[in-house]
């Protein structure tokens, strides 16, 4: 029975434990199949997830096919790209090389990167954004995507970011920066903050090689370029900062700048001033004036300084001297005003050439800055005339004035020493006029007028002397101008006349007449050529002066040249040598003369004893160029004086006149006959012609006549008398030995 019970049991027990495990396997894949489909629902959530981030990055992200095709985009990229929907942008979009990149190429570059590396990133182009056609700028990433098992390429995704704004700012940076580069000057940004402290954010690229100072180290200490302005102009840009913050203005200052090289710079700098609430900025720019600064120091140079000397010149002694004025009357003191005028320079000038006229002047402005005070001021005004204004000779109007006086003669004194000029010793003086002045208003020209006409009495009463301005000589003065005017006028006008008188050969016939000018004043009546000759040198219208003599000479020698009773005639006219010198003059004559269709042999020109020995030269050589037209030369005044005799050896002469003094008194006393014989001998040995001059008795005549003299004027006959009258007694011819001297023809103010 055991055995029979025994293997059902074990049947029913096997069939059990098949059952469990059965039950078992299938709660397990039940089990398997909940954790798959667990994990199949998480995968897709994340994957939901996933797609929903990727949908909704602000960067782009796409998956495009190995041939350039659009496959898949997020909604960034589909707006980047202009579209609404990616649909819509897959379908528009066929070549992304060709029609997305503004330059196709770029796709190339891009391919090559991703095949050889794997990967790109931070790929920067310009594309179109698709749609619209407009050009933006974008930086993109992107990997290549590989079968797992085979390794063949799929297809690449990637991101892509939207940059143009970047693009623009560093384009504008680097615009800012080559602009910035080519300013010639500094930008810069400063700010400063409420406990006076200071930073400089930005310098523009220009600062190194204005400063010579690195910007990185001044940007970390500002301190480091405030060291740098120069002591005397620091506290002045300190101030001028302080004022502009203060008041919120515009800063604006010029200052002085040492390099470390030691070059030393003017800078302007200039900023706006943005104030904030616990800040102040300043936006500025600076730059380099020292061009600027020198070009103007030159033209102030020239303004207001004598090139030669570099004393001040007119301009800047007439603001000094009002200056002076003003602080005297402030100061209730006295000052002076010196006005030195050199003697003879021109002499010098002419003789021994300009550069040895400007060293004598350099020595001249040396000696007389030595002579005065530093508050003093020594300035050129002409070419030989210096004026020193003594801005302070005390309380005193008398002391003052002695003062005054000590500087002078200091003054004097030192300019008749010997100067030294190259191998030229120089020995001159100077003519001092001064006057003192003390606060009382008056008109800067009217002290400089009055310290001239002082120097001007010097010059007539000697030279080489001091003398104080005088009210009383002011009057003279006034009616010297007024003259000076009316002889402008009178030669711009030819306001003069001739008068003769005729010159008589030994046969008592007139050969000759002799011409004078005269210059009827309306004011003064008729003056001599005597009178005003003077003034007209002094002036330096010597020569306009001749020229009109010679016109009128010559308009006379035409209108004689039709007459047969008058065409045989010279005319001799006084005539002088400075004009003779002047540049241009005998080939003007010359000029004149054929104009007028003359014969130069009918005209004499009278010059006077007094021709400077130095020039000579220059006169022998005008003289020659005019006497090889035709023109005679006469020496008046011969015998006054002992350059007669080197003249008559060294220029070209045809007669001379013998001075009058001796003519006067040759009928009365040996010795004067004798002199005057010895002169006509003299005459006669050069072979020159000899007119006796200022002839006023028979006997005079009959003296001179038996010494062998050759021709006779003077008014034994006859006055001078004008054109018309002359000519009516030429006419006649008659011998003028006889008393037929006018005494009945009525001549006005030609009568002598």
């Amino acid at each position: 029975m055991e055995t029979v019970w025994s293997l059902p049991l074990a049947q029913d027990v096997g069939h059990a434990w098949l059952n469990v495990v059965g039950v078992a396997i299938v709660l397990l894949l039940g089990l398997y199949a909940l954790h798959l489909r667990w994990r199949h629902s998480r995968m897709t959530n994340e994957q939901r997830n996933v797609a929903e981030l990727i949908e909704n990055l602000t960067e782009g992200i796409y998956r495009s096919s190995l041939d350039g095709r659009q496959l898949s985009a997020n909604k960034a990229l589909v707006k980047l790209n202009g579209y609404e929907t990616e649909a819509e942008m897959l379908a528009a979009v066929k070549n992304i090389a060709a029609e997305w990149y503004v330059d196709p190429t770029r796709r190339d570059d891009f391919k090559e990167i991703l095949q050889r590396e794997g990967h790109v990133e931070n790929f920067v182009s310009e594309i179109y954004r698709h749609k619209t056609r407009e050009r933006i700028w974008i930086t993109e990433s992107a990997r290549l995507v590989r079968h797992p098992r085979s390794g063949r390429p799929l297809y690449y995704e990637g991101s892509v970011r939207e940059i143009t704004e970047t693009m623009e700012r560093l384009r504008t940076e680097e615009r800012f920066r080559k602009l910035t580069a080519a300013v010639p000057g500094v930008l810069f940004q400063c700010v400063f903050d409420g406990e006076g402290r200071y930073k400089v954010p930005y310098i523009s690229d220009g600062f190194g090689a204005m400063t010579g100072l690195a910007a990185d180290k001044v940007k970390l200490d500002g301190q480091l370029f405030i060291a740098r302005i120069l002591p005397d102009d620091r506290p002045g840009y300190m101030a001028s900062l302080e004022r502009a913050m203060a008041s919120s203005t515009t800063w604006d200052h010029e200052f002085r700048f040492r390099t470390p090289a030691g070059t030393d710079k003017w800078f302007r700098i200039s900023a706006t001033i943005e104030r904030n609430a616990d800040t102040v900025v300043l936006h500025g720019y600076m730059n380099d004036i020292s061009v600027r600064k020198r070009q103007a120091m030159e033209i102030e140079q020239l303004a207001y300084f004598d090139p030669l000397t570099g004393l001040p010149n007119r301009r800047l002694l007439v603001d000094r001297l009002a200056d002076a004025v003003a602080a005297c009357q402030t100061g209730r003191r006295h000052g002076a005003l010196l006005y030195i005028d050199l003697d003879n320079f021109k002499t010098l000038n002419d003789t021994q050439g300009h550069d040895v006229g400007d060293e004598y002047l350099i020595q001249v402005a040396d000696k007389l800055r030595a002579a005065v005070g530093e508050d003093d001021t020594v300035a050129r005004i002409g070419g030989d005339e210096f004026v020193v204004i003594l801005a302070d000779i005390g309380f005193d109007a008398e002391g003052g004035g002695c003062s005054a006086i000590d500087v002078a003669q200091t003054i004097l004194a030192d300019l008749s020493s010997s100067f030294h000029l190259g191998v030229v010793q120089h020995q001159s003086s100077a003519s001092i006029g001064f006057v003192v002045f003390d606060g009382t208003p008056i008109r800067v020209e009217e002290l400089l007028k009055r310290a001239d006409v002082a120097m001007y009495e010097v010059k007539t009463s000697g030279r080489n002397n001091i003398a104080l301005f005088d009210p009383e000589t002011l009057k003279r003065e006034a009616d010297r101008y007024q003259l000076i005017g009316d002889l402008r006028f009178a030669i711009s006008e030819h306001r003069f006349e001739l008068v003769f008188r005729p010159q008589l050969s030994s046969d008592a016939r007139i050969r000759a007449a002799q011409a004078c000018v005269r210059w009827p004043h309306p004011e003064r009546g008729v003056l001599e050529l005597k009178e005003f000759a003077p003034i007209a040198a002094q002036l330096g219208l010597a020569e306009d002066l001749g020229r009109v003599i010679l016109t009128m000479a010559a308009s006379t020698i035409q209108r004689w040249r039709d007459d047969p009773a008058m065409n045989h005639l010279r005319l001799a006219v006084r005539f002088g040598v400075d004009a003779l010198l002047a540049e241009d003059f005998p080939d003007w004559l010359e000029r004149l003369v054929q104009r007028m269709g003359i014969d130069a042999s009918r005209l004499t020109l009278s010059i006077g004893e007094s021709v400077d020995e130095t020039r000579y030269a220059e006169t022998s050589e005008a003289m020659n160029h005019l006497r090889r037209l035709g023109m005679r030369f006469r020496l008046d005044g011969f015998g006054g004086g002992s350059p007669a005799v080197s003249s008559l050896k060294a220029l070209p002469f045809d007669e001379v006149c013998i001075a009058g003094r001796f003519v006067t008194d040759i009928d009365g006393g040996h010795y004067d006959r004798t002199i005057v014989g010895h002169l006509i001998a003299m005459a006669s040995g050069l072979g020159l012609d000899t007119v006796a001059d200022d002839i006023e008795s028979d006997r005079q005549e009959e003296a001179l006549r038996l010494l062998g003299c050759a021709a006779f004027q003077g008014p034994r006959y006859g006055p001078l008398l004008p054109e018309p009258l002359f000519c009516n007694i030429a006419r006649a011819n008659r011998p003028a030995r006889e008393p037929i001297l006018y005494p009945r023809l009525k001549i006005g103010n030609a009568s002598g």
